[in-house]
């Protein structure tokens, strides 16, 4: 009777929950807040009508008052504004006294609010009194007129909507919709969560209902131990039968030892107490009320432990023709079958299912309460769908073969491998292992293996091309080694040979000018005199050079370096020049008393500054100047050759240093040179541990910088003003974003 009271009780309240669901609730709730929201829109148009009326009275009574006052100011010689001002209705209103043609003559109030224009007050009838409404740009504007006793009148204006121009009426009554919209909102979601709660615990009450009726037919009994009062919680499907109670309770650990058959209750205790440990299972037998003994199947899980137990105990005194061991085995057999990760099904010697697991099912997609013991291979495979024809051919009875494996493709792109044999009974018995994994591992495998051996084919054919490409390669830097070399050889023949014609030509030349043994006669033949020594000059300067260049190609040039006074060497250098620069008609400027000693060789360091100084006579045109200075830091010291020439183009940058590169340019190009003069002194400061540096800009001169070690093996740089501007021809140090372009020298 109680069980059905709680039935009742349960559906009783289910009832009651769905006599307001939540989506009724919502629509009601709904319907509230429209017809608030209608009783709100009517409020706010009747508010919006009584402003716009309360300015038309007000305007008018302002027109009525101020018209009569008007009157007497314009008799009495009163100020007329004040007048004005004393009629104001208050608000943003106006008042305008206007002429009989509708002429503003004066104004008061609000006037930069209410700005009428004079072309709509024409457009009044001001010969009496009047209201109107005018439509503006910002907005309609609500006038009053009266007609003043001079023939005049006086206007009073406001905006149409509220004189006061108070906040809109909505505003108020939004922020109190709103209110009431979240207020409403709040009590229909609380609502909502207590109805759910409600129907949750409806539901809760009707499975716990059947849950206790299927204990009891079941004859089942959940238990709990409580290890801190030593107690054991039994439900009264077990208890009844007993005799004990017609209701759960709790049996402490003395009244359990009454209860349980003394051969049994060291079993019982480590069931349920822990206590000894080792046992989560076993048949106990227990009282029964005329004194016999009831057999129960105590069970926990063998994680347990003595704080935190719990089980199932199963009343086995109905099942009196099972042994207690075949049905503890065949629920063990259930749960390891269902443990396995493999599909498992067993057949009978009739061909009819027996036994299989969840994962079988699951296979083939057949819902589990379709599967039932004693169906044929056909029924079963009709519930498998359009997988059937895979089950009978593979997860069926064996033919006539008593074990049989392979794998086999299952639904959904899957596979398994698949071991069938006969039983001792005559039945089948069919295990599969799902292998798609390894599969799909296997061909990618495969696939690997494929695009492995294409990449070593191209690899081989890459590396027969590569050995073709390198034998070609060592054979053409042979021949360009070959060819270097001879170059090199022939120009310095050819360098000796040429400077012995060479030097009696000047020798010779010069004996001519000098006119040694009497004058030459004609001007002229002195004229070509000078001509046939500053070639052969020059043509010795390029040979030397030529020959310089050579020696360093082939390696055979070898250096001495040593401390040295540069002091000395500038001196010298600028007295070879000094003669070169007044001839050109430019200045040269020397201070160099400072320069501390270096660690080079002598003859290279002369070279390189008359290179410098011959390349900037060379480029500066009559009236320029040339300074040379000396800097010094710990590591080294800079040579500094600045001009005043014609500079050199961004463009012509990469080809500075190069052997025969001129700059191009008609200026350059103006000049003789061979290209030679950069190029040297290039390989002069690489072999010496120095750095040479160019920053210039076209029209606005060359700086060339020559930096030289003070001691052995000493890292040197270049100065810090120039650090960021300049290109450095050698490899000591590479310029940071260089701003200048080049040096404008061409290179001699």
């Amino acid at each position: 009777m109680a069980d059905k009271d709680k039935i009742t009780d349960g559906e009783a309240l289910t009832a009651r929950i769905g006599i307001l669901s939540p989506r009724r609730l919502a629509i009601l709730a709904g319907a509230f807040l429209a017809a608030m929201a209608a009783l709100f829109i009517v409020e706010i148009n009747d508010k919006a009508a009584q402003r716009e009326i309360e300015t038309q009275i007000r305007l008018a009574q302002a027109a009525n008052d101020g018209a009569a006052a008007l009157n007497i100011s314009i008799m009495t010689g009163a100020p007329v504004r004040d007048t004005m001002n004393g009629a104001r209705p208050g608000g943003y209103a106006a008042l305008y006294h206007l002429s009989a043609g509708g002429d503003i003559i004066t104004a008061a109030g609000r006037t930069d609010i209410v700005d009428l224009p004079a072309a709509r007050l024409r457009t009044l009838e001001l010969n009496g009194a009047g209201q109107a409404r005018l439509e503006l740009r910002g907005g309609d504007i609500a006038v009053a007129w009266r007609r003043l006793d001079n023939g005049d009148a006086l206007l009073v204006a406001a905006p149409a909507r509220d004189i006061f121009d108070r906040s809109p009426v909505w505003i108020s009554y939004a922020v109190i919709m709103g209110a009431i919209t979240l207020v409403v909102g709040s009590l229909v979601a609380a609502f909502i969560r207590q109805s759910r709660a409600a129907a949750s615990a409806a539901h809760a009450l009707s499975t716990l209902t059947d849950f206790n009726a299927a204990l009891m037919g079941g004859r089942c009994s959940p238990w709990f131990y409580d290890q801190k009062d030593r107690t054991v919680h039994l439900s009264k499907s077990l208890l009844q039968p007993l005799g004990l109670s017609s209701r759960d309770r709790k049996l402490t650990l003395r009244e359990v030892s009454a209860l349980v058959h003394p051969q049994d209750l060291r079993i019982a205790l480590a069931v349920i107490s822990g206590e000894p440990a080792g046992a989560s299972e076993g048949v106990i037998r227990l009282r029964e009320p005329d004194g016999g003994w009831a057999r129960a199947y105590f069970r926990t899980s063998s994680e347990a432990t003595r704080f935190t137990r719990a089980g199932v105990a199963f009343d086995l005194a109905g099942a009196s023709t099972l042994a207690p061991g075949a049905a503890i085995a065949e629920t063990r057999l259930r749960d390891a079958i269902e443990s396995i990760p493999e599909a498992f099904v067993l057949w009978d010697a009739q061909g009819r299912l027996a036994i299989w697991n969840r994962r079988f099912a699951s296979i083939f997609r057949i819902p589990t309460k379709v599967l039932k013991a004693g169906l044929s291979i056909e029924e079963v495979t009709t519930c498998a769908g359009v997988a059937g024809d895979v089950l009978a051919a593979h997860f069926g009875p064996l033919d006539d073969a008593d074990e049989e494996t392979h794998e086999v493709a299952l639904p959904g792109s899957r596979w398994a491998h698949v071991s069938r044999r006969k039983t001792a009974e005559g039945g089948y018995v069919c295990v599969a292992t799902n292998v798609t994994d390894l599969k799909r591992r296997a061909w990618a495998q495969k696939k690997k293996e494929r695009e492995l051996q294409r990449t070593v084919e191209d690899l081989e054919s890459s590396r027969t091309e590569l050995s073709e490409a390198l034998r070609k390669y060592e054979y053409e830097k042979y021949r360009a080694e070959e060819a270097s070399r001879s170059k090199s050889e022939f120009l310095a023949n050819m360098s000796h040979e040429l400077r012995t014609p060479l030097n009696a030509i000047n020798g010779f030349s010069e004996v001519m000018q000098s006119e040694l043994y009497g004058p030459l006669g004609d001007i002229k033949y002195k004229e070509y005199v000078g001509d046939i020594l500053s070639s052969g000059r020059h043509l010795l300067e390029l040979i030397d050079d030529i020959l310089d260049m050579s020696k360093i190609e082939a390696g055979r040039l070898t250096l001495e370096p040593k401390r040295m006074e540069l002091e000395r060497i500038l001196n010298e250098s600028v007295r070879l020049v000094a003669k070169r620069a007044s001839d050109a008609g430019v200045k040269l400027t020397a201070s160099v008393g400072h320069a501390p000693p270096i660690w080079a060789d002598a003859r290279a360091v002369k070279q390189v500054v008359l290179n410098l100084l011959s390349n900037a006579v060379k480029f500066t045109a009559s009236g320029g100047e040339i300074t040379i200075t000396a800097e010094a830091d710990l590591d080294g010291v800079t040579v500094i050759v600045a001009d005043s020439g014609t500079g050199i183009d961004r463009a012509q940058l990469a080809k500075l240093g190069a052997p025969f590169e001129l700059a191009e340019g008609h200026f350059s190009r103006s000049r003789n040179g061979s290209g030679l003069g950069l190029a040297l002194s290039r390989a002069l400061m690489d072999m010496q541990g120095g750095i040479l540096a160019l920053a210039s800009q076209p029209g606005r001169g060359t700086v060339a910088c020559a930096t030289f070690p003070r001691r052995k093996e000493a890292k040197v740089r270049l100065p810090q003003f120039v650090r960021k501007e300049a290109h450095v021809l050698t490899g000591k140090e590479k310029p940071a974003a260089p701003a200048f372009n080049a040096a404008s020298q061409a290179a001699e």
